[in-house]
């Protein structure tokens, strides 16, 4: 897993030699009272002791941002009701988890609002993939009745869709579900289906209500970022290709 190792003196010089802003300013003060304030800003040279101090930090910082995992042949980006971006970020949560829990994990979803930023074509790096995952969401696992899972594709389909791995469906002319299968196989009743998420969706940051009510949830110390790059990692490389999970009437 990926850790960028900012000390806490390092995280302060950066604050002192970096800040600044280009907002802006407003004060509020009595009309009769004498202020004065000093612009601080990126135009100011650093300090030099404090520029030395960080200077080691910095290049380790750099070397960990700079290291390519992954490459692709092309711009590789989201989409709806599917995109080749969010195909390798479900098909990453979804692969990752598996040996992170003592039960398989039938199913993955995310958000194409997480995913910030295209990447490819060329070398991917540690750093394009904290642009791509700028938060830092954690991995979390729900378990669903097969009633569950036919709610959350119907939201999914009123939505035109979102990154999805392990199950599948058709969208109907009229917005509904047809053809649901979970693992190229169709639901059983009685069946508890798990599935791999995001805490913000799973807490109630998207649109998908059904994941709110489950009480079966294991929570996994692992950010979403990390699960991206250590499949790419591990992959190599990423198609600019989808899976046909989500289709359309046509």
């Amino acid at each position: 897993m990926i850790r960028l190792r900012l000390p806490l003196v390092l995280l302060a010089a950066l604050l002192w030699t970096g800040c600044g802003s280009s907002a802006p300013l407003s004060i509020q003060s009595d009309p009769t009272e004498a202020v004065s304030f000093t612009v601080v800003s990126d135009s100011l040279e650093g300090d030099p002791a404090i520029l030395a101090m960080v200077a080691p930090y910095s290049r380790e910082m750099d070397a960990q941002i700079s290291e390519v995992v992954g490459r692709a042949d092309a711009e590789i980006r989201e989409g709806r009701p599917e995109g080749p971006l969010g195909t390798f970020a479900a098909n990453a949560m979804l692969s990752v988890v598996q040996d992170m829990t003592d039960r398989p994990v039938d199913m993955a979803l995310t958000n194409n609002g997480g995913l910030r930023v295209p990447i490819g074509p060329g070398d991917i790096t540690v750093g394009k993939m904290f642009e791509l995952m700028p938060f830092d969401n954690m991995m979390i696992i729900l378990d669903l009745t097969a009633d569950q899972v036919r709610a959350l594709a119907a939201r999914l389909a009123r939505g035109g869709g979102d990154p999805i791995a392990g199950f599948s469906f058709l969208i109907t002319a009229d917005g509904g579900v047809e053809d649901l299968k979970v693992g190229g196989a169709e639901l059983v009743e009685d069946r508890i289906y798990r599935l791999v998420t995001s805490d913000y969706l799973a807490n109630g940051g998207g649109p998908y209500e059904v994941m709110w009510e489950v009480t079966a949830r294991e929570e996994l110390a692992y950010l979403l970022r990390d699960a991206f790059t250590d499949h790419l990692r591990e992959i190599g490389f990423i198609e600019n290709t989808t899976e046909g999970l989500i289709r359309r009437v046509q």
